[in-house]
């Protein structure tokens, strides 16, 4: 009976572990990065509804500035990834914006396609691998998994070239590239995860001959180079819900004009995330967030500052047999 008793236990066990390990690891990127696959995930499609309350800006000294006006910006992205092998997967985004002014004086609203973007991911390691050490094979607990990311945007929006006023904005107006590196370590197998990304993006110069649908002078106008990068902890509750607390920000170099650059051009801001993620069932999840700015000097410079309210809807297609 004792033994019956411990083989049930076992068993529980066993399952319990075997449904806990496999949501976290369907989970992919963490509730951090949306569109990234885990190893036993083959294809991803993911729906996300974006609100972006604009409060205020950093002026050039870094000095906060409330906004005049309310300013709001809802998004719509269609994700899709898919795992081409152990090592390599390839995801693109394309998202629908539309802007809103409360600026008695200008247009009040504009909407339009954003800028599409392409990611390719080259995973070095995973965690927990089976590795061979001498004669034996073991689970590998110490190595983290580590990503090389590579990436490209393409401007489908609207841009100040081909918009007529700034709510018809949409996109950037320039290709750009992203070159990256993604750690992530699990402090705790299954429970608490450290992830910390840094990426270098390099945008091209575009050429303008009109300017808010006026025709001006050609002139080039190239962003300077911008360095992102992020800090997230994540924490799994049971096989349904995660918590992840993000600190992120960026820096990017002055802007070029016309090949010269532009006096105190540079940007620079720091935000910070919370998101949760509910697991209703193993290849679905639903992960809201909220990110927001600290409205007070020095934490940022030429940039807006805002609130996000985001919600995503992911379906996976696992594989399991993907080695």
């Amino acid at each position: 009976m004792k033994n019956k008793i411990l083989l049930l236990t076992i068993v529980i066990l066993l399952l319990t572990g075997f449904k806990e390990s496999r949501a976290c690891n369907i989970c992919g990127g963490g509730t951090s990065d949306i569109a990234v696959l885990a190893l036993d995930g083959r294809m991803l499609f993911n729906i996300g509804f974006l609100y972006d309350h604009y409060i205020g800006v950093w002026d050039q000294n870094g000095n906060w500035l409330e906004t005049q006006f309310t300013a709001n910006q809802y998004k719509t992205s269609m994700a899709f990834a898919y795992r081409l092998n152990k090592h390599f997967q390839i995801g693109l985004t394309l998202p629908y914006v539309f802007n809103t002014t409360k600026n008695p004086y200008a247009k009040q609203s504009g909407s339009g396609i954003g800028d599409m973007s392409i990611s390719t991911r080259y995973e070095f390691f995973h965690e927990f691998q089976l590795r061979k050490i001498g004669s034996k094979k073991s689970i590998d607990s110490k190595t983290p998994y580590l990503a090389l990311i590579l990436g490209l945007t393409v401007p489908t929006g609207k841009s100040e070239e081909s918009a007529e006023n700034e709510v018809d904005i949409t996109g950037k107006g320039f290709y750009s590239t992203n070159l990256g590196l993604s750690v992530t370590k699990s402090i705790i197998r299954s429970r608490l995860q450290l992830s910390a990304d840094l990426s270098w993006q390099h945008g091209f110069s575009n050429q303008y001959d009109k300017y808010f649908g006026q025709t001006i002078s050609p002139f080039t106008k190239q962003p300077g180079d911008k360095i992102n990068y992020s800090m997230t902890a994540n924490y799994i509750f049971g096989s349904e819900h995660a918590l992840a607390l993000t600190a992120s920000g960026f820096s990017q170099g002055s802007y070029m004009l016309d090949g010269k650059s532009a006096t105190n051009s540079e940007e620079r801001n720091i935000s910070f995330l919370v998101a949760y993620t509910y697991y209703p069932h193993i290849q679905f999840r639903v992960t809201p967030s909220i990110k927001w700015s600290i409205p007070t000097d020095n934490f940022g410079r030429n940039a807006t500052g805002s609130t996000t309210f985001n919600i995503n809807f992911t379906y996976y297609i696992p594989d399991y047999s993907i080695k």
